[in-house]
């Protein structure tokens, strides 16, 4: 028989496109690397410039996935002429999600339209949660049952916290450590009320509704890299664990790091993700990522948040897999990742994965020169990475455990708030000025407090200033002033609305010490003269006699923060 070849396809026509203009600037990045981000809900403003003219009959016009229908083809935004060297385009997001738009320019009136020689632009769309969260990590072994974290919430939310952050609610296998689940579908029995009559998640619907009625958004922890160790996979599924030969029971244990080197958490044995048999690869997918969707409903249910624990350490193909059915079925839920990696891997998983929040930790860097290196960095990736950057977290030690003093919750908290993007949270206990770190593995009474906490009407004060400045929500706007001090960053964050100026964040992060500091803000101000500002933190009006010498004394632990 005569050999036969498969079929030459056509080549499709592709000249290289050519500008519209000799010195074209756009007001977004390109290149998948570059993505930008913007919320739902809110305005995404695009500009292409230049420094001469644009041709007397060109046009524009925006083709993106944003707002179109999945798997449906982009649609068309047109930019309009604002004037003879700017062109403008307003779309407004309607989902979250990773989207694309490129650009079109006609220089006939619309007759023929031409590719912009860029790449295509990529943008990240958050869901509206994520702008301003002020997040509470509620520890449920020393809270009593969920009836009583219902009344927590009032408290909480009294202290302008928007967010609630559970450690894992599933039920505990036998280290009782919400880390190390038994049944990943159900709450644990101990966290119920008494003679109730309704089950775990029936109780649960109740402190959503509780929480809904407050505007109080409910952050839930996924653990999906491993499980107890007698928990119902490990029964009933052990082909599901990575195999251990030197392990008793065959399963491979979870491990950390540590001084000593790579050590066991002998209570977590590892899911497989990476099962030679494809079959059950596919099966440890599909249940693994119900899990993650059945406490994403109940997140839903309030526009809340589903936490990542340890995504550093997850299986990426699965975390491809489990992403995509999130932003399918949930996508108004926000996802925050603890993750820690390298600015090069987040720049490509971030939006691949649609991570709306990664976990910052100032509390690694407890000193001074060090934190002000942290939080320049901070600002340095904001523009494609945002951060959640908590005073410290369940993992960590309690403020006065970190960095040597009850006290120094004032000027640490100040930091992680308002030096850093505009998503900031604390863990049970930090408002009431525990010496320790709340122990979150066991079963333990209620804990139970009177008065007033002690750091109550601190906290509210400062989540009040990120909620009603805008500045301090967001990245790149953060110029230290300090002059490398030792003990105390001082930056202004400087405030883009007509007729604003900015605000000086003076933090002493000494606890034993006071010190002075002086500044020069005629520049950033526009003045030598007398200026006038409130310091934020006491309500009090100052006036500094001229611009460039603006002076304060910081007692140990203390902040400020100045609007001019």
């Amino acid at each position: 028989m005569p050999v036969t070849h498969r079929p030459i396809p056509s080549l499709p026509a592709s000249p290289r496109a050519r500008s519209i203009a000799a010195d074209i600037r756009r007001s977004y990045p390109t290149g998948r690397l570059k993505f930008s981000r913007a919320f739902s809900g809110s305005p995404l403003e695009l500009s292409i410039s230049t420094a001469g003219k644009f041709p007397p009959n060109a046009r524009a016009i925006a083709v993106t996935t944003i707002n179109a229908k999945p798997e449906g083809p982009p649609i068309e935004f047109p930019f309009v002429l604002e004037d003879e060297r700017t062109f403008t385009c307003r779309i407004v997001p309607e989902r979250p999600g990773l989207y694309s738009f490129w650009a079109l320019f006609s220089l006939d009136g619309g007759a023929n339209w031409q590719h912009d020689p860029v790449p295509d632009a990529w943008v990240l769309v958050d869901p509206p949660q994520v702008d301003h969260l002020r997040m509470y990590t509620l520890i449920p072994s020393v809270s009593g049952t969920i009836a009583d974290w219902s009344e927590e919430l009032h408290k909480i939310k009294a202290m302008s916290f928007n967010a609630i952050h559970f450690l894992p609610l599933t039920t505990l296998d036998t280290s009782l450590s919400p880390y190390s689940a038994k049944d990943l579908f159900d709450v644990d029995p101990g966290y119920l009320a008494e003679g109730t009559g309704r089950g775990g998640l029936a109780q649960l619907e109740e402190l959503i509704e509780t929480a809904k009625s407050l505007e109080m958004r409910l952050c839930f922890d996924l653990v999906l890299n491993h499980v107890g160790q007698h928990s119902q996979i490990a029964k009933r599924a052990p082909a599901w664990i990575m195999p251990d030969e030197t392990s008793p029971d065959g399963l491979r244990r979870a491990r950390y790091w540590s001084d000593k080197g790579w050590q066991p958490w002998n209570d977590l044995v590892l899911i497989d993700y990476e099962h030679p048999s494809q079959r059950t690869r596919s099966d440890i997918a599909a249940y693994m990522t119900e899990y993650a969707l059945f406490w994403a409903k109940f997140a839903s249910e309030t526009n809340g948040f589903v936490r990542f624990d340890n995504l550093h350490g997850s299986d990426k193909g699965f975390i491809d897999f489990v992403t995509k059915a999130l932003r399918r079925e949930y996508p108004n839920v926000g996802i925050l990742a603890e993750y820690f990696t390298d600015a090069s891997t987040l720049l490509d998983t971030v939006p691949k994965w649609g991570l709306n929040l990664v976990l910052a930790t100032p509390w690694d860097n407890r000193f001074v020169p060090q934190l002000r290196e942290y939080l320049k960095w901070l600002h340095s990736v904001s523009e494609h990475v945002r951060f959640f950057m908590p005073i410290t977290s369940h993992d960590s030690g309690s403020p006065a455990q970190e960095f040597g003093a009850i006290e120094s919750t004032v000027p640490r908290y100040v930091g992680a708030a308002l030096l850093g993007t505009g998503a900031t949270g604390m863990t049970q206990g930090v408002e009431w000025g525990m010496k320790e770190k709340i122990n979150f593995i066991g079963r333990h009474p209620k804990l139970t407090h009177t008065g007033e906490p002690m750091f109550g009407d601190f906290l509210r004060k400062v989540n009040e200033i990120l909620v009603a400045e805008p500045a301090f929500r967001r990245g790149g706007n953060c110029q230290f002033l300090d002059g490398n001090h030792h003990a105390v960053i001082a930056a202004f964050r400087k405030d883009t609305r007509e007729g604003k100026a900015g605000f000086l964040v003076v933090c002493n992060f000494d606890i034993l010490n006071e010190h002075a500091f002086e500044v020069d803000l005629s520049g950033i101000l526009g003045t030598e003269g007398s200026v006038r500002c409130v310091d934020l933190l006491d309500g009090q009006a100052r006036t500094f006699a001229k611009a460039d010498c603006v002076s304060l004394v910081l007692p140990a632990c203390a902040a400020h923060v100045l609007k001019f």
